[in-house]
């Protein structure tokens, strides 16, 4: 019987664990499962020559900053963008990764949380890819944005 419990413990706390690690994040009106159970090597921030950034915290957040802001409307705040992330993950709950001539590329949902969202606010919810060339992590959507 105590066997029996602890076995029960041990499931409900990997329940919980898989349930606080994943999320829908919904995007072009599709909903995509998600994971920030990821690697260390893609926790942190990736920066350039400029003052733009793309920060992934361990606990599924971030701070997205552009170089430049582009055309914006007014109405937009130029400020650095918050976010909840998610790396996409495939029907066996695996990270998904793309082999490349250069080595992979990790698809990233990065969902606004503040009110500056993606592309000049015109997005809540972008699409980027964390590219591993050979060992080097950079940011799909920022030429010099590295890790």
């Amino acid at each position: 019987m105590k066997a029996f419990a602890m076995w029960i413990i041990g499931c409900w706390f990997l329940y919980l664990q898989t349930t606080n690690s994943t999320r829908i994040i919904n995007y072009r009106g599709q909903n995509y499962t998600t994971t920030i159970a990821v690697d260390n090597k893609f926790i942190g921030t990736y920066k350039g020559r400029k003052t733009g950034y793309l920060q992934l915290n361990k606990d599924g957040t971030g701070v997205y900053k552009y170089d430049i802001f582009g055309l914006a409307p007014a109405s937009c705040k130029r400020t650095p963008i918050t976010f909840e992330w998610g790396f996409l993950v495939n029907d066996k709950g695996q990270q998904v990764k793309r082999k490349r001539d250069y080595g992979y590329s990790y698809p990233i949902l990065l969902k606004a949380t503040s009110e500056t969202t993606f592309q000049g606010c015109r997005t809540p919810v972008m699409m980027d890819y964390i590219l591993d060339k050979n060992g080097v992590l950079n940011v799909s959507s920022s030429d010099d944005w590295i890790k």
